[in-house]
């Protein structure tokens, strides 16, 4: 498989969302995408399983300002000029007839329920504990220990700080209110 990291709901079953899901079978992982093409990951040709959180500056209101600046408002910085992180989960499944590389589409219940269910099944390579906060800590709980400790594990581990400025979802939306004014 190319080395393209995918984007994908992870899933403990199925999900009838149009969008492309990475479900935790009985044994198999399975992806399921667009083109209905699924692919099958059989537990028995996984070598190893790692994680680590990944974070982009992102929010559904961004916008260019007159001067040209990208602005951004969130909602756990309601009212204030400020920059906004959602946290994902990078997902790298190494397998004896190739590697695959997915990136979560949240942070939400159903990528912990996930985890911690795969974890279940393989010792999952955990550095900087993830798994430990998906046990012990709620969504928000997570997303602020992130929004307060995630520059310090990017340096520990030499993770992206950001990914990128932007996902494809935002520069669409860009795109489209520089086009209206």
């Amino acid at each position: 498989m190319e080395e393209k990291r995918i984007k994908a709901q992870f899933s403990v079953t199925s999900i009838s969302d149009d969008v492309q899901q990475l479900i935790l079978n009985e044994d198999a992982l399975v992806i399921k995408n667009e083109s209905n093409v699924d692919i099958t990951i059989p537990f028995s040709s996984i070598n190893n399983i790692k994680i680590l959180p990944v974070n982009r500056i992102y929010n559904p209101s961004v916008g260019l300002l007159k001067d040209g600046f990208k602005g951004f408002m969130s909602h756990r910085n309601s009212g204030k000029f400020s920059i906004y992180f959602n946290y994902f989960v990078d997902l790298n499944i190494y397998t004896n007839t190739g590697n695959y590389f997915f990136e979560s589409s949240d942070i939400e219940e159903n990528t912990s329920k996930f985890i911690l269910k795969l974890n279940d099944i393989f010792k999952i390579e955990d550095d900087v504990n993830l798994i430990t906060l998906f046990q012990t800590k709620s969504t928000n709980e997570i997303k602020d220990y992130m929004d307060k400790h995630y520059k310090d594990l990017a340096k520990t581990y030499n993770l992206e700080n950001p990914r990128t400025t932007l996902d494809d979802s935002m520069v669409r939306l860009a795109k489209k209110k520089i086009k209206k004014h």
